[in-house]
């Protein structure tokens, strides 16, 4: 009798959606007041990023400034010191300004690099109990129970992870070029390297994507938010070993493409015309690993989500 009341009482809805979109807006307010309500975490995974960038979008402003054969307000004296250490001193800095353009370009990209695993961080610590809490405490009974599709749950879970990693791996890098717009005369870095804006925004999109794609899998997979946040480390730490394990024994460097933080570095490399000679293997290998990766990861999203839903 329990078991009959209980299917009836958590059968899956049966009704009409209506044309209104963004269903999943409930589930992503919820899950961010969830994710906001401990400040603590937020104010040491965020803390890194927003520190570099700070100290970045300071040595881009004097790198264009220099370059121009001006000390910026605030260097003084150390503006001769700090044009020697970043390229020769103010005449050379100021004798090449389309060589400095590239150098920002450069150090942009570096930057982005960094900053990218404080997204993993993020999305991890922040992603890694969305599926896996629901299905330990029944949440996503109430759910399922709800004018919700299955596509709308996920949607919204993945727009959770997705938001971390946007503001720990795409607004960083955007701040930086901002930056350096601002201060190149008459938008020169904008008509020079202007390609790095959108080149920016694809390279972290795809980033947050594919990292976003494997918390979820790996979080769908797990019981607890701490088995899941273990896995999802123990998954990149144990990829980029194997990766530059195999790389090193069979003197191939395409067996990178196993670790998504390598794919990740060989895409920007090639994507941003960064000339690493050390890391030259196949971009196309790369790409087809990310792309790979995402798939697997939603393939094991969808098959535990159909397995949660009540029928």
């Amino acid at each position: 009798m329990k078991a009959e009341m209980h299917g009836e009482t958590w059968r899956p809805w049966s009704g009409t959606l209506d044309g209104q979109r963004l269903r999943c807006g409930p589930i992503v307010r919820a899950g961010l007041r969830i994710a906001l309500r401990k400040k603590l975490p937020l104010v040491l995974l965020f803390l890194p990023p927003v520190v570099a960038t700070i100290i970045f979008s300071f040595v881009v402003y004097t790198v264009a400034a220099l370059a121009q054969g001006m000390v910026p307000a605030g260097l003084g004296a150390a503006g001769g010191a700090m044009g020697q250490a970043l390229g020769g001193g103010q005449n050379s800095l100021a004798g090449d300004f389309v060589q400095q353009l590239v150098r920002v370009r450069e150090m942009i990209v570096g930057f982005h690099l960094s900053t990218d695993l404080f997204s993993l961080l993020l999305m991890a610590w922040f992603g890694a109990g969305l599926l896996a809490e629901d299905r330990r405490s029944g949440a996503h009974l109430l759910y399922f129970a709800r004018p919700l599709t299955r596509t709308d749950y996920l949607l919204g879970k993945f727009s959770i992870v997705a938001l971390f990693g946007v503001l720990g791996s795409m607004l960083p890098g955007l701040v930086i070029i901002t930056v350096a717009v601002a201060a190149s005369p008459d938008w020169s870095f904008l008509q020079q390297e202007g390609s790095v804006i959108w080149k920016t925004l694809l390279f972290g999109g795809a980033w947050t994507i594919v990292v976003s794609s494997i918390v979820l899998a790996v979080s769908s997979l797990a019981s607890r938010r701490s088995y899941a946040l273990a896995g999802v480390f123990a998954f990149f730490m144990f990829s980029g070993a194997i990766s530059q394990l195999l790389a090193r024994l069979l003197k191939d460097r395409d067996w990178l493409a196993l670790s998504p933080v390598q794919c990740g570095i060989r895409i920007a490399e090639a994507l941003f015309d960064l000339k690493m000679p050390v890391r030259d293997w196949n971009t196309t290998i790369a790409w087809t690993s990310w792309a790979l990766m995402v798939g697997v990861s939603w393939a094991i999203i969808v098959w535990r989500t159909r397995r949660l839903e009540v029928v």
